[in-house]
């Protein structure tokens, strides 16, 4: 009976779509989505912070943010574990410049490393493209319709900066590349597979479209080490691929490495196996 009112609830949607009150119901619904989907820039509202609260406890050290933009991921961050250090890669030099005085407003100088670089596949320079009205769009290809300006980009290839700096275990990778995430993490290929990396946060979204890589291609990259869910406002939703989640809606994705049951178990905001003697 109920798969009957289903369907007769599709027929009648469907041959009543161009009135009106339909339209109103669609947008109230197409809404009702977003929210329930958590499609959401700020990072207070949509889990990325109270994610950093809830990882407190482990302790982390080092932390790498790719994609900094003017810091604000980084000074949360930095704020939510007291004993860690940033590298903080930004590309674009006129938002660098922003990030820097950001990052010693915050008084955080001596917790961080800034670097006016991109985290990428390989150490090279290329042209990429800066948004002056919207420096939060910089980008390896001028996708958007606003005016923008070309520069030469410096790209360090990430297995070739923590060998240079001489880096151990990172902690929290965070990704927010517009795009180019998969870039990032080919750039750390004998990081990863040296289990050197806990936990990877990266964005997922429309920019799929363009690149052709999906969220299949990070779960095929990264699934046989990393358990991978997306990131809500009170926990992590971790979960095997379907395809139905190829929505290309932007959202966040947190990878937690399979041999840390402590740290998925915080990030989901339970208290899992593991959460009690936490290891560094």
């Amino acid at each position: 009976m109920f798969a009957d009112l289903l369907t007769r609830s599709r027929r009648l949607l469907a041959r009543h779509r161009d009135r009106a009150s339909m339209r109103v119901l669609h947008r109230v619904a197409s809404f009702i989505e977003d929210c329930y989907e958590n499609d959401e820039w700020d990072m207070q509202v949509n889990g990325e912070t109270a994610l950093l609260r809830r990882l407190a406890p482990a302790r982390f050290t080092t932390v790498v943010d790719v994609g900094a933009h003017l810091g604000e991921w980084s000074i949360a961050a930095l704020r939510a574990w007291p004993g860690s250090r940033v590298h903080a890669f930004e590309v674009a030099p006129r938002t660098y410049e922003r990030l820097e005085r950001n990052i010693a407003a915050a008084g955080l100088v001596d917790r961080a490393t800034l670097v006016c670089k991109g985290l990428g596949d390989t150490t090279t320079t290329r042209d990429m493209f800066y948004y002056p009205d919207h420096p939060n769009l910089t980008c390896d290809r001028p996708r958007h319709a606003y005016h923008n300006q070309p520069f030469a980009a410096q790209l360090v290839e990430g297995d070739s900066y923590l060998r240079q700096h001489d880096l151990g275990p990172i902690d929290f990778l965070k990704i927010d590349v517009e795009g180019a995430e998969h870039l990032v993490l080919h750039g750390l290929s004998r990081a990863l597979a040296a289990d050197r990396v806990r936990c990877i946060q990266f964005e997922y979204g429309a920019f799929s479209i363009d690149t052709h890589v999906l969220l299949a291609d990070y779960y095929e990259m990264l699934a046989s080490r990393y358990w991978i869910g997306k990131i809500f406002p009170a926990t992590v939703e971790f979960r095997d691929y379907d395809w139905r989640m190829e929505s290309f809606r932007f959202s966040n994705f947190l990878c937690v490495s399979r041999g840390r049951p402590d740290l998925r178990a915080l990030a989901q905001g339970s208290s899992g196996n593991g959460t009690k003697e936490l290891r560094h």
